[in-house]
């Protein structure tokens, strides 16, 4: 008897020793149902225009100019399909590639039939309106190092949870450096390393364990100490967390580094909302035009993307409107200049808006927090 409620999938092949491989990962995942593989593409394409199936597993080549134009048609003609791809190169600009073409998971050995499972529960709950994940994610990213982005999600998470009562969750992915756990006085006992050694029975359980309470209502998973172990993290393990995450908090802020790498790219296709934190300088604007234009690249929804200017009325700033203007998209919100209260917050190891509340910056933050709790800010 068929599952009505499992994923269908659709999968096509390049070489016989792939074809094996896809259909063993289709068979490992209980949720998901082989509706047809094929070898040859033309076939795999009437099919997927056809059948409109959820998932399409192909093995993946980066060489394969002909895959890279199969991929690019099956975007238009079968827009609900997830794209997933397996493939026996760990190339990071493989892995650009196929992100641009639309791939949605990317999936190589070991563990490729956990993450393939993974992934496709995590598609099922995001095409089930009563399913689905309780909680918003928000990325705070800074265009380029030394912006504010991490006092901001700081913040951010403060207001929310704090002054709105949201449940959130805060995670710090910035893996070479992150300094959240700094900035709120906190020394955790586990961070996102401990994802990855118990990554084989991770569940919701143990996913709270990992967690260090901030306040009530707002906890963090911090950044690896050790910089060799946080090379360890990859976009698998950042994607079970989040569903996990998501699962259990009204919202998941995640603080991303300047330094876009695979576990950012992750991070920033799951986001429903992307905060993108300027500071109004001709360097600050034209690291926000260079980002835009690799959001643009990558497939990144502009409608998911939001202006943030920190610093707003310093000395020698650019105008509010040249901003606008010089970025094509109106800004979400202006913080103002306060450094000195924010230098201190930073060294004291406490939230602005929970020590300075009067502050103008801490004003402008809570008008976000409150704009962005009530999802006015997503254009998604």
């Amino acid at each position: 008897m068929t599952d009505n409620s499992a994923s269908q999938v659709l999968a096509l092949q390049l070489t016989r020793q792939g074809g094996e491989r896809l259909r063993e990962l289709v068979a490992a995942a209980p949720m998901a149902r082989l509706a047809g593989l094929e070898a040859v593409a033309e076939d795999f394409e009437r099919k997927a225009v056809q059948q409109q199936p959820e998932v399409l597993l192909v093995e993946y080549d980066a060489q394969n100019s002909g895959l890279a134009d199969l991929l690019e048609r099956l975007r238009r003609s079968a827009p609900r399909a997830a794209v997933v791809a397996w493939s026996a190169s760990k190339d990071p600009e493989a892995i650009l590639k196929a992100m641009r073409l639309g791939v949605r998971e990317y999936l190589v050995e070991p563990g490729a039939s956990q993450e393939f499972n993974d992934a496709v529960l995590r598609l099922a709950r995001l095409t089930l309106v009563s399913g689905q994940p309780s909680g918003r994610v928000i990325a705070v990213a800074g265009v380029k190092g030394g912006v504010g982005g991490s006092h901001l999600a700081v913040n951010l998470a403060w207001g929310l949870s704090q002054g709105l009562g949201q449940r959130v969750a805060l995670m710090d992915l910035d893996l070479g450096g992150g300094d959240l756990a700094l900035l709120l006085d906190l020394e955790p006992a586990r961070d996102l390393t401990d994802v990855v050694s118990e990554f084989s029975r991770l569940d919701a359980v143990l996913m709270d364990s990992l967690m260090t309470e901030v306040a009530p209502g707002l906890r963090l998973l911090a950044a690896p100490g050790d910089p060799v172990a946080a090379e360890t993290i990859g976009p698998e393990h950042l994607g079970r967390a989040l569903d996990h995450l998501a699962d259990a908090h009204a919202v998941v802020i995640l603080d991303l580094s300047s330094h876009l790498d695979e576990v950012t790219l992750m991070a920033l296709e799951r986001a429903h909302q992307i905060l993108l934190v300027v500071e109004p300088t001709v360097v600050g604007l034209k690291s926000a035009r260079r980002l835009q234009a690799l959001h643009e690249r990558l497939g990144i929804s502009p409608s998911k993307v939001s202006l943030v200017v920190n610093r707003d009325g310093a000395r020698g700033c650019i105008e509010r409107a040249e901003v606008a203007r010089v970025l094509g998209q109106q800004v979400l919100a202006f913080l103002p200049n306060d450094s000195e209260v924010i230098m201190e917050a930073g060294n004291a190891g406490r939230p602005v808006l929970r020590e300075w509340p009067r502050a103008r910056w801490s004003k402008a933050v809570r008008a976000l927090a409150n704009t962005v709790g009530n999802g006015q800010g997503d254009k998604s």
